[in-house]
């Protein structure tokens, strides 16, 4: 008979209370798989009896869909463990919660009241579950002697109820050792209750992750005895009771199965807080109904109906208003860390949209909230969507990093480092996405800059280099010819009869290739000035002849990349140019050095200055030529003072 099997299986519970209880892990994963096997096939069998009785058949207190699907829940969840965790007496505990639930529903017609103190076996596989979570065993030998005793006191219990039922007389004799074996019971369940909590303090961080989800899913208890009380007071009957205890067989179970398979399903730091914040309005909800029954005289399933609903709701709607600060609250208290982050965050947001930070900080503060120095925050580039840090040097994700979106679109993500296990929270990850999307758009911008420089030095250097080509070919191309054929002229000229037209006419076409050989030199110098072949040197030698008595020269410059000592030369010469034209200057003095890498030329007179760069004219050429090479050009010209004009040119070539 199915009432007959928790006290009959003493083999299947041996099995249990020694997988359960302390084992070798070399021994126990055959255990642990023989009798999740065992127990999921005799509740297969005794739910198939129970469809094939009907459900007039089942105890009257339970529901026959609810008691099937909470036993095959538990089976599946068992054999869930069995299958990710082998040797864990998880998977045996929950195969062992199945079959109690569907046993202690059976037909009634077939319980017999010997078994009256089956309903503690409900509690045994939950209790022995918080014992033995996470790693499948207790933590110390003392936890491990709470298990043994609650198995006695079970035991005990039931055989006691037995013994009652079928020896009348010793009823009353047996009713004080009843008695406290249910105060032994209870003290027992507590213990098993603070397990985990005393396990939580010295678990590493992946350990911790997972008892999380055993609190998460243990506040169905404290739910229940509110749903109690709740019911009680509103509604003066237990009614609610029910709906705690199907919370408490379902929560427990599947909170310990995602614990020991799936701890980084979501973000359970979130729904911790979350559901702790529920309960803690819930309790101070039903606190104030009950304050406000006792100051009225009676409860509020007496009351009238408007007024019970109104003041309800009103308690109600006071609570879902109060949820986000008391979650915030709840956050800062459980989970540190967390709270540090975010509120580092948006300290950083309001100091960059000031303008006394830089976004990039943005690393730093994580690493110091989350109290990991190895932490990365990465950012996907636009261009290949390759991930990278703020150094720009490639990252690759891990089991614990965090996606950061913006409107949906993946921008980057954060990296913890290779010892952590736990993903930070997606809160942090939203309070860091306008951050990191700050961050990545200037580090585009400044990458396309960047670029944009390249490609204009690389057009300035190519021009040079067309120019030097141009003035090469004039020089030793169309220039050479013309004077080639002036000289055959001048040869034919001597060698024809002398006829006054002819001579006229040979002494206009030399003079006319003569004035073009001119205008080709002109052409050519103003390409590039061809005596920078030279050297700069050379080439502001020629310039200051221009004017000796007031242009002083001071060059030392050495060998410099073609490109520089052409800019260079364009700067001495539109700054003398400018000065000749428009200062009267008595002296311009031209200062040019070559040190470390970077040539500075410094142009200064004495004329009457006030000179400005316009954005058309040749001072803002002058310094587009040099900002393309990676220079800087400054003007300082107050009126009176004269002008100078300085420029750094970097000579890497």
């Amino acid at each position: 008979m199915l009432a007959r099997i928790p006290l009959g299986s003493a083999r299947i519970y041996s099995a249990v209370m020694q997988s359960a209880l302390g084992m070798p892990a070399v021994r126990r994963a055959p255990w642990t798989a023989t009798t999740t096997l065992t127990l999921s096939a005799v509740t297969i069998v005794a739910i198939a009896l129970l469809l094939t009785l009907g459900a007039d058949a089942l105890n009257p207190i339970a529901d026959s869909a609810t008691v099937i699907a909470i036993g095959l829940l538990q089976i599946v969840l068992a054999l869930i463990v069995l299958r990710f965790a082998p040797g864990n007496a998880v998977a045996v505990l929950l195969a062992a919660q199945g079959f109690i639930v569907i046993v202690t529903n059976a037909p009634r017609g077939v319980v017999i009241p010997a078994l009256g103190g089956s309903w503690m076996l409900l509690y045994l596989p939950l209790a022995l579950l918080l014992l033995v979570v996470p790693t499948g065993h207790p933590r110390t030998r003392r936890w491990r002697g709470v298990g043994i005793a609650l198995g006695v006191v079970v035991t005990s219990f039931l055989l006691l109820v037995a013994v009652q039922t079928l020896w009348p007389p010793a009823d009353e004799p047996l009713a004080i050792a009843g008695t406290i074996l249910l105060v032994a019971f209870l003290g027992l369940l507590i213990a098993c209750a603070v397990a985990p909590f005393v396990r939580y303090r010295a678990a590493d961080e992946l350990e911790r992750m997972r008892l999380r989800w055993v609190l998460i899913a243990g506040l169905s208890l404290p739910l229940t005895l509110m749903l109690c009380w709740a019911s009680y007071l509103i509604l003066g009957t237990a009614a609610l009771v029910g709906f705690g205890l199907i919370a408490i067989l379902l929560a427990i179970p599947l909170g310990t199965t995602i614990a020991l398979t799936r701890p980084q399903l979501f973000d359970i730091d979130r729904a911790t807080s979350a559901g702790v914040t529920a309960l803690a309005l819930f309790a101070t909800g039903l606190t104030v109904l009950t304050l406000l029954s006792v100051s009225i005289g009676r409860p509020m399933s007496e009351w009238a109906t408007i007024p019970a609903a109104a003041t309800t709701a009103t308690v109600t709607l006071a609570g879902v208003v109060a949820f986000a600060f008391a979650r915030r609250g709840f956050e800062r208290i459980l989970f540190p860390d967390r709270g540090r982050a975010i509120s580092g965050l948006r300290h950083l947001s309001r100091r960059v949209d000031a303008g006394s930070a830089p976004p990039e900080e943005i690393e730093e503060v994580l690493r110091r909230a989350l109290r990991d120095r190895g932490l990365t925050v990465t950012y996907r580039r636009l261009a290949d969507r390759a991930l990278v840090g703020l150094d720009g040097a490639s990252q690759v994700v891990n089991d614990a990093t965090a996606v950061v979106r913006v409107r949906g679109e993946e921008i980057g993500a954060i990296i913890p480092s290779a010892t952590r296990v736990k993903r930070p929270s997606v809160s942090i990850a939203r309070a860091a996405a306008p951050l990191l999307d700050a961050v990545r758009s200037r580090s585009e911008l400044a990458n396309a800059a960047a670029e944009l420089e390249a490609s204009r030095e690389r057009l300035l250097r190519a021009g040079y280099e067309e120019r030097r080509r141009l003035e090469r070919d004039l020089h030793d191309g169309a220039q050479q010819r013309l004077v080639a054929l002036g000289m055959q002229l001048r040869v034919l000229q001597r060698t024809v009869a002398q006829d006054p037209a002819i001579a006229d006419g040979l002494d206009a076409a030399v003079a006319q290739l003569g004035t073009a050989v001119a205008e080709l030199r002109r052409l050519a110098h103003g390409v590039r000035p061809s005596a920078l072949d030279d050297g700069l040197g050379t080439a502001l030698a020629e310039l200051e002849r221009i004017s000796p008595d007031v242009i002083e020269l001071d060059v030392r410059a050495g060998e410099l990349p073609d490109a520089v000592a052409v800019t260079a030369y364009y700067v001495v010469s539109e700054a003398v140019a400018n000065a000749l034209r428009h200062a009267e200057p008595s002296r311009i003095h031209v200062h040019v050095r070559h040190v470390d890498g970077v040539l500075r030329v410094r142009v200064a007179d004495d004329g009457c200055g006030g000179a400005i760069a316009r954005a058309t004219g040749g001072l803002t050429g002058l310094s587009d030529r040099v900002s393309t090479l990676g220079g800087a050009l400054r003007l300082t010209s107050d009126a009176g003072t004269g002008t100078t004009i300085e420029a750094v040119l970097p000579c890497a070539s």
